[in-house]
């Protein structure tokens, strides 16, 4: 009797186990569909900013990811990798006699090949930055439709895609995490694990049905001058209000 009650507890354990490898499995796959759809919309911008501190200016070259989204190479950012002083409040900068701005800003396409591009269009409430090209690309860019959005759940899995330095020789990487916080009001919001707020910066993410959910970008609490990270968060901007800002953007010429 005792083997026989052993031998079934083994078998639902053995059972419990197969079946979490197997929803793994699942959540693998679809992870791997996703990138492999959408790895291309995600380029690397290189950026030289000025940094004025009363009479002495200095230059610094930085890089952020950004999202493709339109065949001409219209992308989107964080604002904050774009302007270092968007997460200073204004009069403090003008107090120390802080400016700011950008010296140059290139794509770098997917084929290795760069294109000149430019800031035109900056909404600092959700630290988002539009950028266009100012030469035509040869064939169109693979990009996301912001009319494929998604409103994932709490705690539903979605997937984060970035593109790594040249140390990584530009690959593109992956990882899959859970959405914990949604704020609704009053502008909506996600955020994901603290953990993984360096990765999420300047990052579009994906529900795991392909669909859009947003880009990663800084938030700081209103009016505060304090940058501790009590008073800062990284959060992911809905697709719903980046469609909205790029639908004032007047098309290229």
């Amino acid at each position: 009797m005792n083997k026989v009650l052993a031998g079934l507890v083994l078998l639902v354990l053995l059972t419990g186990v197969c079946c979490q490898n197997l929803f793994a499995d699942e959540t693998a796959e679809s992870g791997r569909k996703v990138f492999q759809t959408r790895k291309d919309t995600v380029i690397t911008m290189r950026i030289v900013i000025a940094m004025s501190f009363g009479s002495r200016e200095t230059e610094s070259e930085q890089e952020a990811n950004a999202t493709v989204i339109s065949p001409e190479g219209l992308s989107v950012l964080a604002l904050s990798a774009v302007d270092p002083l968007q997460m200073v409040q204004e009069q403090r900068a003008v107090e120390d006699e802080i400016t700011s701005r950008v010296v140059s800003i290139r794509m770098i396409l997917p084929d290795g090949s760069e294109k000149p591009a430019e800031v035109i269009l900056r909404d600092k409430d959700l630290d988002l930055a539009f950028l266009r090209l100012t030469e035509k690309v040869d064939a169109p860019l693979a990009y996301v439709d912001l009319n494929q959005a998604g409103a994932p759940q709490l705690l539903d899995e979605v997937l984060c895609i970035m593109q790594l330095g040249r140390v990584a020789r530009r690959s593109h990487a992956a990882f899959i995490e859970r959405v914990e916080m949604i704020v609704e009001r009053p502008r909506l919001f996600y955020a994901l694990g603290n953990h993984r707020s360096r990765q999420v910066v300047c990052s579009p993410v994906f529900t795991l049905a392909n669909e859009f959910v947003g880009v990663g970008v800084m938030r700081k609490m209103t009016g505060s001058t304090d940058l501790s990270p009590d008073n800062i968060m990284v959060i992911i901007v809905p697709a719903s209000q980046i469609k909205e800002l790029a639908e004032q953007i007047t098309p290229a010429p």
